[in-house]
């Protein structure tokens, strides 16, 4: 009888032992399909993060984000020209975009002081507190950041739109321009001024906030 309850109990120690086992390895299971689920839901936040950018709407508000983040030190820029005396000979201010390397996404803005037949005005005397020439007015403005190592899709993307895109970036520059060109009280300033991207066939006014063509622009 004694033998026969040994075994029972043993039986039963074993069976207890068993479970506690499964249960810690079940644990274990759930523990790291926790953390497999938690690691599949990050990537696809970032994956859909990143597919968010892919639409030339969501693509564009990035850039303006990007070119607000600027806005203070371009104000500031502008308003250091009611400081100067602009020469005479000048007949109108160009702003003028360059973007070097486009797939770098930066962007940097010169003034040229200029006559009407588009040549550029320099100061022929010895005043030097009369201004004419050109002065850089803002550089390296990063107007899109790329996100890790998406940059294969969204080159797909970029390529795919890349007319509608143009033609979006350049207005959002106008845009931006011709706002800062606002706050830092441009219109006081009695010479047209324009704002153009570099070897571009049209020009914004900022005086009218209006796109004009070269013809309108110049006379040559």
């Amino acid at each position: 009888m004694k033998k026969a309850s040994l075994v029972l109990f043993s039986i039963l120690l074993l069976g207890l032992l068993g479970c506690e086992a499964l249960n810690t390895e079940n644990k274990k299971a759930n523990s790291e399909d926790k953390i497999v689920k938690e690691d599949e839901e990050k990537t696809v936040k970032e994956d859909e993060e990143v597919k968010s950018l892919y639409t030339v709407d969501s693509y564009m508000k990035s850039v303006e984000e990007n070119l607000e983040a600027k806005s203070e030190t371009f104000i500031s820029n502008i308003k250091e020209l009611h400081k100067y005396t602009i020469y005479s000979k000048v007949e109108l201010l160009d702003f003028v975009a360059f973007v070097d390397d486009p797939s770098e996404f930066n962007l940097s803005i010169t003034m040229f002081s200029m006559d009407r037949q588009a040549n550029e005005v320099f100061n022929e005397g010895k005043d030097s507190t009369i201004f004419a020439g050109s002065k850089g007015m803002i550089e390296n403005v990063r107007y899109t950041h790329l996100l890790g190592n998406q940059t294969g899709d969204f080159w797909d993307f970029y390529e795919k739109n890349e007319e509608e895109i143009n033609l979006a970036e350049k207005q959002a520059f106008a845009t931006w321009v011709a706002d800062c060109w606002k706050k830092a009280d441009g219109q006081a300033i009695t010479l047209p001024a324009y704002f153009s991207l570099h070897d571009d066939y049209e020009s914004f006014d900022l005086k009218k906030n209006q796109w004009v063509t070269d013809d309108e622009k110049w006379s040559y």
